[in-house]
């Protein structure tokens, strides 16, 4: 008798800088992983743009290889979709790309964004959406569009993200779920639901928006001509999926009050569980934190963002180095906590936690003679880190009390990185030797979808092998110094930054 293969469920994570597919059995173990790079596109400063056949042809590509490495398409009984947040993903009539898609790290819409609050009124739109209007959300996109591309705008029928333009091409089938949702400023929070008073106000066709469901709902299943173009099973259902943080927390267990995670791919994030939503006021300084659902029924999350945390080291090794991440971190364990006085100010785009500054740009200060490359690549992880520690510093000022803190993304992979930031933050990180997060959190997501598991405390002991990372004492001491030197420099530059946009 012929053996039956392991079931296995398929993650796939839109990234910016590439896609990331990996199936997994129902114990969590990974069985397979592939990727496929690609770039977006900078055509002015502040832009970012990808074409949805990027991701679209980064996944076929990924697939190919993952079944290519033997992994039997039938095996897959699930699929769940991660991916950036807040893209503006547009189609005509025919469901057909509407040009390049409007990323989450673009920063051009600051004038929408004062449109949208002369609209609606901030009272309002806190209230309702939970969040600040920030140029990286979808409806100044939109707004956007509309103001400076009429032509395209007359022929939208549809409006989506990422990860929901994978779900349709692989099923056909248009919807959106409550974690991506939450970042659109369209968004009742409170309620997961879309906002009719939101998009009223901006006069926006609801038929554009997809329906939203729970990320665990099912909500199509591999057509046949899908099943064609990526050797995928036809009929193999898919769920509604999440954005990446959110798919990233539940993959390292991030889903109960007291944990929290901090993500750095791209960008950054500090992202921690609630199960009631806290109050928040537009005038506070904490509006510049994120209040989104959960990829969980019943739970939401709060969540500070740094643009440009792993793209400020792509950045950097891309731009000074003609080396490996690998090589280019070797040296850094032989330069002293501090840089020698040399601090990074990671703005490379702009900046949204804390300081919701499109204006933002990117800093070494205290440049002399004694620093080498290796101080200058010491100086960018540790400036990645405090702004990394600017996002959790407000959510402490909510009274969140975080006992354990994970770690995921690049930062995870480098021992020196891990241990700077654990340093930074005055706090033990804990990693996995081998997760993907928002892969793996969307192949959780399938399996509770298709009632492998009911609710997440029937998963096995997915996160009982993660190791904590070491620390140094006076490292943390020096960094508390520096980080207030750190913060400084912001309110200083601020000005300038503004004068020169």
């Amino acid at each position: 008798m012929e053996k039956k293969p392991t079931q296995l469920l398929l993650g796939i994570d839109i990234g910016t800088q590439g896609a990331k597919v990996l199936v997994i059995d129902f114990n969590g173990h990974i069985h397979a992983i592939s990727t496929s790079s690609y770039d977006f596109e900078v055509r002015q400063q502040g832009w970012a743009e990808q074409h949805p056949l990027q991701w679209w042809n980064g996944v076929t590509e990924a697939l190919k290889d993952l079944l290519e490495k033997g992994i039997d398409p039938k095996a897959i009984i699930g699929i769940g979709v991660s991916g950036q947040m807040h893209s503006l993903v547009l189609l005509d009539k025919n469901k057909e790309e509407l040009g390049t898609a409007i990323l989450w790290n673009d920063v051009r819409t600051v004038a929408e964004c004062d449109d949208i609050y002369e609209a609606l009124g901030k009272k309002t739109i806190f209230s309702i959406t939970r969040n600040s209007v920030l140029p990286g959300f979808t409806a100044p996109k939109l707004l956007w569009i509309r103001k400076n591309e009429p032509d395209r705008y007359t022929k939208i029928h549809h409006m989506m993200q990422p990860k929901d333009y994978i779900v349709f091409k692989l099923s056909g089938m248009l919807s959106c779920d409550v974690s991506d949702a939450s970042g659109t400023s369209l968004f009742n929070v409170n309620e997961r639901q879309w906002s009719d008073e939101m998009i009223k106000g901006l006069n926006i066709p609801k038929e554009w928006l997809p329906d939203v469901y729970e990320s665990q709902t099912i909500v199509g299943e591999v057509s046949k001509e899908a099943s064609q173009l990526t050797g995928l099973i036809a009929g193999t259902p898919i769920v509604a999926g999440a954005g990446d943080n959110a798919a990233a927390a539940l993959g390292n267990g991030i889903y109960e009050e007291g944990k929290g995670i901090i993500s750095v791919g791209t960008s950054g994030t500090v992202f921690a569980p609630l199960k009631a939503v806290p109050q928040i006021i537009d005038e506070d300084d904490l509006s510049t934190l994120h209040l989104f659902c959960h990829c969980l029924p019943e739970t939401w999350h709060v969540m500070g963002v740094t643009l440009s945390a792993g793209m400020s080291l792509r950045w950097y090794k891309d731009t000074f180095t003609n080396t490996s991440y690998d090589e280019l971190l070797t040296g850094v364990s032989s330069v002293q906590a501090g840089s020698d006085g040399l601090i990074f100010l990671p703005y490379l785009n702009g900046e949204r936690t804390p300081h919701n500054d499109p204006n933002a740009k990117g800093v070494f200060f205290g440049i002399n003679y004694r620093h080498s490359q290796n101080h200058f690549t010491r100086a960018v992880l540790e400036g990645v880190s405090f702004s990394l520690k600017d996002c959790l510093e407000l959510i402490k000022k909510l009274n969140i009390s975080l006992d354990t803190i994970y770690v995921t993304g690049g930062a995870s992979k480098s021992q020196i990185w891990k241990q700077i930031l654990s340093e930074v933050i005055n706090h033990p990180l804990r990693a996995f030797e081998e997760r993907e997060g928002p892969a793996y959190g969307a192949a959780l997501l399938a399996g509770l979808g298709i009632g492998v598991w009911s609710g997440p405390e029937q998963f096995p002991n997915f996160f009982e092998d993660s190791q904590y990372t070491k620390m140094d004492q006076k490292n943390i001491s020096t960094y508390e110094e520096i980080y207030l030197t750190y913060k400084k420099l912001y309110k200083k530059l601020k000005p300038i930054f503004s004068e020169n946009k």
